[in-house]
């Protein structure tokens, strides 16, 4: 597959998602290929948060800030975060009759992140010319990200109602934050609250 191939590949994905899913599917990428998909993501993400960092420093004032400010940590998070989006976009869709699995989930879910780290380099440049820009770039990703994870996750399944795959990825957000926030709890991970 070569740049020219990836480029149309995002556009497809944004006009068609069920076209998309068969491409990724039919590209038969063994498991590491997939694991490696999904880490360059991660290794991309957190290179761009660490330059925007650089470039727009922030304050950091808790744990969370602390612990979210460092690369390592950053780039286990949204690792771990992202294995666990596939995991439940795969188990939970398979609940409610959907025929995808972890190894197309795992796949799907690089690959958004892919697109979204496009969007976060233009997201930086825009930063750095039009600093106004900034809110309503992330809106954007945020908008983007939400109409990638209900797309693909029902092409991904081959489920034909919009509604009940926003339903079912709303109660996965919140599964996914409960157990994030045990797991944060069990690390003494926990925001200060101040009366």
């Amino acid at each position: 597959m070569k740049l020219g191939d990836l480029g149309d590949l995002m556009v497809l994905t944004l006009r068609d998602p069920d076209t998309a899913v068969r491409v990724l599917r039919g590209l038969e990428l063994p498991m590491a290929v997939r694991w490696m998909v999904l880490l360059l993501a991660v290794t991309l993400s957190t290179l761009l948060a660490g330059l925007s960092l650089l470039l727009f420093p922030i304050e950091v004032d808790n744990p969370v800030s602390r612990m979210l400010s460092e690369p390592m940590s950053l780039a286990g998070i949204q690792f771990g975060a992202m294995v666990l989006s596939a995991l439940f976009v795969a188990q939970i869709g398979r609940l409610f009759g959907g025929h995808g699995t972890f190894p197309d989930a795992l796949l799907i879910v690089g690959w958004v992140e892919l697109m979204l780290v496009g969007l976060q380099a233009v997201q930086v440049v825009m930063m750095m010319l039009f600093p106004a820009t900034a809110t309503l770039l992330s809106m954007l990703a945020f908008g983007l990200f939400l109409y990638l994870a209900v797309t693909m996750t029902k092409a991904l399944h081959g489920f034909t109602s919009t509604g009940k795959v926003v339903v079912g990825l709303i109660g996965s957000v919140f599964l996914l934050g409960f157990v994030l926030s045990l797991i944060a709890a069990a690390f003494g991970i926990v925001p200060e609250v101040t009366p």
